[in-house]
């Protein structure tokens, strides 16, 4: 079964898709909030802002609305996932821990400390993605809620699904005219 026919058939660009990438924060993770508007009085009870987050994915991030089922549904039917994300590995260990259901639905994890470049710099990780997965950029989806983030796997020649998140709402039009498609919930992605 092809990944057009597994997910929703309005959805002509996954015609051809193989495999999927990810972002982590405000795609399949309530964590933007936290990294957009902190708490000042909490942080300074943490010796870095890193902290701060690492306490935060430790305690309190939890899954978007139907980001489990969906990755559950590619997982079962053997299409490819990774995450690609800006978060290093060791701060968002606790949201994992919390949630190891999470963690058996992904190939693998690629932070932007990996590649030494955040996605405001390069999109050098989508690019770094799809071969680890074993595809061209042509055969993978990216998932992202960021503008910068959008724009930099665009310009990377990858196809992007933007994710709505609260906090990226005022980009929601710069996000929609850079993506194949704009999405408020999984949901829409599958039959």
């Amino acid at each position: 079964m092809t990944v057009y026919e597994l997910l929703n058939p309005e959805k002509e660009y996954l015609k051809g898709k193989k495999a999927f990438i990810f972002d982590m924060d405000g795609t399949l993770i309530d964590s933007m909030h936290y990294w957009a508007r902190p708490d000042d009085h909490d942080i300074a009870s943490f010796p870095s802002y890193g902290e701060y987050m690492k306490d935060k994915y430790d305690r309190l991030i939890e899954p978007k609305p139907t980001s489990y089922e969906f990755l559950r549904l590619l997982k079962d039917n053997g299409v490819p996932v990774c995450f690609a994300t800006d978060t290093p590995k060791w701060m968002s260990k606790g949201f994992f821990e919390r949630h190891p259901e999470f963690s058996s639905l992904f190939e693998f994890y690629i932070d932007s400390e990996d590649i030494g470049a955040s996605k405001r710099q390069s999109g050098v990780i989508y690019t770094r993605a799809a071969e680890k997965l074993g595809f061209k950029k042509e055969e993978c989806l990216v998932f992202e809620d960021h503008n910068h983030a959008v724009l930099a796997a665009k310009a990377e020649g990858f196809d992007v699904v933007g994710v709505y998140d609260d906090i990226n709402a005022e980009n929601a039009d710069v996000i929609k005219q850079n993506s194949v498609d704009y999405i408020n919930d999984y949901g829409e992605m599958m039959k």
